[in-house]
């Protein structure tokens, strides 16, 4: 607990574990197969996913409420969207190091991601805000797959933008998380310096103290 509040503190992690060093939804969710305090796999449920999400702000409690029946009256479905989840990070981790080592994109991951989200039927409505009305873009049908939309929509959003070209992926030996360079100088080589980038200079130092 400690561990978690301190490292939530420094902005490597949120409050349930969630690393949050990608810069955005799309690369945080790559980094979803790990979460501090959680051994194996970050998000194995929909319960996982609905708490991922909700610590993204991408849902609601009110709203997780509602998907929690499908548990219930359909696990092989909801299984399926956690299996379909796996897949679709395990493709982009691939893309994601492809683009940190200066490859193309990959253009079947593309069209496999066109197909998904083709596969969800959305409206525009105009909403009321604080601040007076927002456009916000709905979808129509109601099941758990509806979870996954907002990260495959990031997902596109992301590929499609100039930050693809900073990505990278932490230069710990022992870390796989990646993140965006957004630094000013281009050469942030650690997904944080709290964690990663503090271990290399304790270690960098301890060498130079035996080689002296």
């Amino acid at each position: 607990m400690a561990k978690l509040k301190t490292l939530a503190n420094a902005g490597v992690v949120n409050s349930d574990g969630f690393y949050v060093v990608g810069g955005r939804t799309a690369v945080d969710f790559a980094n979803s197969a790990s979460r501090l305090g959680v051994e194996g796999e970050g998000i194995s449920s929909l319960d996982d996913l609905m708490q991922f999400l909700k610590s993204l702000g991408h849902l609601h409690e009110d709203e997780a409420s509602a998907y929690h029946m499908y548990l219930f009256q359909n696990p092989d479905r909801c299984q399926q969207v956690i299996d379909t989840l796996h897949d679709v990070r395990g493709r982009l981790r691939d893309c994601l190091k492809q683009a940190a080592d200066g490859w193309p994109m990959d253009l079947a991951f593309i069209s496999s991601l066109n197909e998904m989200l083709a596969g969800f039927h959305t409206k525009i409505e105009l909403l009321p805000t604080e601040g007076g009305y927002e456009v916000k873009t709905l979808l129509v049908e109601e099941g758990p797959e509806q979870l996954i939309y907002p990260i495959l929509k990031d997902v596109a959003e992301f590929l499609a933008s100039d930050q693809v070209e900073k990505v990278r992926q932490c230069a710990a030996d022992d870390c796989e998380l990646f993140f965006v360079n957004q630094s000013r100088n281009g050469r942030r080589r650690w997904c944080s310096m709290s964690t990663c980038g503090n271990r290399a200079k304790v270690n960098a130092y301890l060498k130079r103290k035996e080689s002296a």
